[in-house]
């Protein structure tokens, strides 16, 4: 019986390895896709008062290289905007932060069967029955997660493994905790 346990532990464990994973790559995703949308608007905005400048300048000045700077500028805009049309950022952002969230859930979730499997609170079956539902409702969500690129993955191998977001000390977690449910007693 202890075996059976055990066996189970460690497929929730690994079922949990798998979703702070993905849930991290998911953010670490949307966060390139925003930083992509804001660095790209910001130039759009320059590009557009430049050209505005440019083409209002024409009109004082009759320089070749002003007329070749502005078209330029309008080049460069008229790229941007067209981007934006085939490829919404914000959108994209959104699709993986919502990815995100569905997998932090269902994190948390495997966190409360993990609890019970160590507690056995419940029979070895019915655990696995909590773990088959859980497992299938992680796998409705890896089939409709939208791609992520290598970026994303090396950033959120980066923010797991070198700066441990999602780890935290003793210490830091008495300091969220009121002094009565501190492991360390009060401070």
């Amino acid at each position: 019986m202890e075996e059976q346990y055990s066996v189970l532990e460690d497929a929730a464990r690994d079922m949990f390895a798998r979703a702070v994973w993905s849930h991290k790559i998911q953010e670490k995703q949307a966060d390139i896709y925003q930083k992509q949308f804001k660095q790209m608007e910001t130039v759009n905005i320059a590009c557009t008062s430049l050209t505005s400048v440019g083409i209002l300048s024409t009109i004082f000045a009759d320089q070749l290289w002003i007329k070749i700077a502005s078209a330029v500028l309008s080049f460069v805009t008229v790229f941007i905007a067209a981007y934006f049309k085939s490829f919404d950022l914000n959108t994209l952002a959104k699709a993986h932060k919502e990815a995100a969230n569905k997998l932090l859930i269902v994190r948390n979730e495997i966190t409360c069967l993990l609890t019970s499997i160590k507690l056995k609170e419940k029979s070895v079956s019915e655990l696995e029955e909590g773990y088959r539902k859980l497992m299938d409702k992680a796998n409705e969500i890896y089939m409709a997660v939208p791609t992520t690129t290598d970026q994303a993955v090396d950033m959120a191998k980066d923010a797991l493994q070198v700066t441990e977001d999602n780890t935290f000390s003793e210490e830091e977690i008495d300091s969220y905790l009121p002094p009565a449910l501190q492991k360390g007693g009060k401070k």
